[in-house]
């Protein structure tokens, strides 16, 4: 029998692996296989974990989480050869990946059934997405090409605000099925406070950059080097140390125009993954980066 499958797509940072973590912690799928971009960014809890083999991570639900290595569509034909062959299949693509050719590729892999196609949108970022000539196609097709989507982070919003994008999110795809998550978060409370306006120095391609920081840094000093470049970043996502007496572990996010830093026990790396605009403003906050 062809493998249920599920896609899951949206923008960088609008919470795909906060879907996944609650989708795993839930136990409502039970002998899935969660095949995602950067399996080190999903959270999943110690007493989940029953074992790990290679790159496979097993739970004691029966579930399974293993990352994209090479050849997608090679992967696919090996999964359907293990022994113990998954009997849904959850796949979270890219941030920048547009759901068409993906759901192409498993309405044409033997094997699998595509039978959810769903893409998150974060509401608090949607108009800034939405605005950037650089990214719109690929946030609008994100929207309009899926079956369902999932609408996050209205809590932020005014009513007025959310009346407002979700008419925008009708035009584009009327279609479609409608979630509205009003407590995406783990820890909803405040959202963090917006970034400046965009009013960007360069409107070219994306460009993307991995940052080690071998040594604890000055944390607030990287927030203020997150707001002095809010206009050109995209994305930024990572662990670092703190140099403060305890040496507080934090995990740093950037998304919809927005910084949080959230002390963490997770991970051992301290590095940062970064995407932004090509221009002059990225390639400095870069230096700056290397330089904390």
């Amino acid at each position: 029998m062809a493998i249920p499958t599920t896609l899951l797509c949206g923008f960088l940072g609008s919470g795909k692996t906060t879907r996944i973590n609650r989708m795993i912690g839930d136990g409502a799928l039970k002998n899935a296989l969660f095949l995602v971009n950067d399996f080190g960014s999903i959270n999943i809890d110690a007493e989940l974990i029953e074992s790990r083999e290679d790159s496979i991570l097993r739970l004691n639900n029966g579930c399974a989480c293993c990352g994209i290595a090479g050849n997608f569509s090679a992967q696919l034909r090996d999964i359907k050869r293990w022994e113990q062959r998954p009997e849904q299949l959850v796949f979270e693509a890219s941030g920048i990946a547009r759901p068409r050719p993906l759901m192409q590729l498993f309405d044409a892999a033997q094997g699998y059934a595509l039978n959810v196609a769903e893409s998150l949108i974060d509401a608090s970022a949607f108009e800034r997405h939405y605005r950037d000539p650089a990214i719109d196609d690929i946030f609008i097709a994100q929207i309009r090409e899926v079956t369902r989507l999932r609408i996050n982070r209205l809590n932020w919003l005014s009513a007025a605000q959310r009346d407002l994008i979700t008419r925008e999110i009708i035009a584009i795809n009327p279609q479609a099925t409608l979630i509205f998550e009003e407590n995406f978060e783990e820890s909803p409370g405040e959202p963090p406070p917006p970034m400046p306006a965009m009013n960007r120095t360069a409107s070219g391609p994306l460009a993307s950059r991995s940052v080690t920081l071998p040594r604890p840094i000055d944390v607030a000093a990287l927030d203020a080097l997150l707001a002095s470049t809010a206009t050109e970043l995209v994305r930024a996502k990572g662990t670092v140390t703190a140099n403060d007496t305890a040496r507080t572990r934090y995990l740093v996010q950037f998304a919809g125009g927005r910084a949080t830093r959230v002390a963490t026990t997770a991970g051992k790396t301290q590095a940062l993954v970064v995407i932004g605009h090509q221009g002059e403003a990225l390639s400095a906050f870069i230096d700056a980066l290397d330089a904390l």
